[in-house]
């Protein structure tokens, strides 16, 4: 049997070996998260996606046979379903956004949705209230509904004079 010293000056030759050992082990390097290390960078820049702008085909003007202005018919294409597309008129500071039950959709054909809105002078006149002798930009967008993306917008400028003549759509 060992006595009590015994076993304190093993313990203790045990301790300082234990001791030694870790002051002698290297110590741990400094690392980096593969995110933030600049060899696996592709490239110093980033782009975010777009969405695609429509584009106008088409801008006509009906007027009655006394040639006062009674509607215009506004056609587009986009890449979007008719849920993420917007026609809005504006007239000064005052901006209407044209409802999608007046827009008739059709397509996708080869990826591309066509459509259509006839906006005939009291719809025109419910939007942005001052129609005659005035100049109304129409304006579509591609978005995505309950989001901020927008594309860049499309447009027209529907110039009417007084008394609703010489109406024109124009780029």
């Amino acid at each position: 049997m060992m006595s009590r010293g015994w076993r304190r000056m093993l313990a203790g030759v045990a301790g300082l070996s234990v001791l030694a050992g870790l002051a002698i082990l290297p110590s741990a390097e400094m690392t980096d998260a593969q995110f933030t290390d600049s060899e696996y960078a592709a490239s110093t820049t980033f782009t975010a996606q777009s969405l695609v702008a429509p584009v106008i085909t088409g801008c006509t003007v009906a007027n009655n046979g006394l040639g006062i202005f009674q509607s215009v018919t506004l056609t587009w294409t986009a890449l979007y379903p008719l849920a993420s597309v917007r026609l809005t008129a504006t007239s000064g500071t005052t901006t209407g956004t044209v409802a999608s039950a007046n827009i008739t959709a059709s397509g996708p054909v080869g990826g591309v949705y066509s459509y259509s809105a006839t906006l005939n002078q009291a719809l025109l006149t419910s939007l942005v209230s001052n129609l005659l002798g005035s100049t109304t930009t129409l304006t579509v967008i591609s978005l995505i509904p309950s989001t901020s993306w927008v594309s860049l917008g499309a447009t027209r400028k529907l110039t009417i004079a007084l008394l609703g003549l010489n109406a024109a759509c124009t780029v």
